[in-house]
């Protein structure tokens, strides 16, 4: 199936009763005479979940990567079974969701990079029913025609049960057979109330999960979060130099210097070569009042600055400023031997 619905649930994974119980909202999906479903033509105003850039799954998204158009996705669930989930954690019969995906440009007007959405290429449903789709795990899947703009007026036929939608949701679903994984505000509320399958693969750490390891846990179950992320998914944006320092200094300005020293150094273990990461931990030692251990910082920020061909111009200039700087400082504070 093109792109999967983001937040497609098929409650194959879960028995009735194993998950908490919520009031069904107003059902969003109309039928025809001949169990067709109409276009959801208000869609738009519905509650936002998600975007995602180039996601290759799908029918749809593969067949615009064939042909050079970086694909776009956004996810739109109705209100009341938003509403439903949040209180639960789960969705909730009568829940329709609709994923559209959208041609790219990356160019015009002020676009110096990055892309930004164009045409509709393919719009899809997904609709939870346990009742009417019974035989496919309580969901059923749709596919819309479109005119570039949004759905015509011609009614969806359900899919075929045995289309790859379904098993590529029953197998990939974080909340009962659902992406809700890709939804960063859902996923957390299915996390806090204990919905996501205990056999869903999982997805890398974030920022935010950073932050909450070290406030529950102290920098000894931040660097075992890292590490664990590290081993599981080495590419992960979590694990880049930037977010790493930048969580670092996010510790420095709430005051917990001794977790935001730790989370420095944990920067200059994985990446030894940058002169910015010595230079950073070197600022927060002296902000520590330890002279000694940020003048090494210091050095071996240097060091760094010397063997490191990448840096632009701008940049190299800026750090070795700062550095020399920095030196300058502590040898006046350094104590006489």
């Amino acid at each position: 199936m093109q792109r999967t619905l983001a937040a497609l649930t098929l409650l194959a994974a879960c028995s009735p009763g194993s998950l908490p119980t919520t009031p069904s909202p107003a059902p969003a999906a109309r039928y025809t005479e001949r169990n067709e479903l109409l276009p959801p033509v208000e869609y738009r105003t519905w509650t936002y979940l998600t975007s995602g850039l180039g996601m290759l799954y799908g029918p749809a998204a593969a067949a615009a990567a064939a042909s050079g158009t970086q694909a776009m996705d956004n996810v739109y669930v109705s209100p009341g079974a938003y509403e439903a989930f949040l209180a639960s954690g789960v969705w909730p019969d009568g829940a329709l969701f609709v994923l559209e995906i959208r041609a790219t440009e990356s160019t015009g007007s002020i676009v110096n990079g990055g892309y930004f959405q164009t045409d509709l290429m393919s719009l899809e449903v997904h609709v939870k029913d346990t009742q009417r789709f019974a035989d496919r795990g309580g969901w059923g899947f749709y596919g819309f025609a479109t005119d570039g703009i949004g759905p015509t007026a011609t009614p969806a036929a359900l899919i075929p049960a045995d289309a790859a939608c379904y098993a590529c949701h029953q197998e990939h679903g974080a909340v009962e057979t659902t992406f809700t994984q890709f939804y960063p505000t859902a996923f957390r509320v299915a996390r806090d109330k204990g919905t996501v399958r205990a056999d869903f693969v999982g997805i890398p750490a974030s920022l935010g999960d950073l932050a909450n390891a070290v406030a529950q846990g102290g920098w000894a179950a931040g660097e075992k979060l890292l590490d664990d992320t590290a081993a599981r998914w080495p590419e992960a944006a979590l694990l880049r130099e930037g977010a790493l320092n930048g969580s670092a200094y996010r510790l420095l300005a709430a005051d917990r210097r001794p977790e935001a020293i730790a989370a420095f150094e944990y920067v200059t273990e994985r990446y030894p070569a940058s002169a910015n990461a010595w230079d950073s931990l070197s600022e927060a030692y002296e902000n520590a009042g330890r002279v000694d251990d940020a003048r090494a910082a210091v050095g071996r920020g240097l060091q760094a600055l010397a063997n490191d061909t990448a840096l632009g111009e701008a940049s190299r200039t800026a750090l070795e400023q700062a550095l020399r700087q920095r030196s300058a400082r502590l040898a006046k504070d350094a104590k006489p031997s």
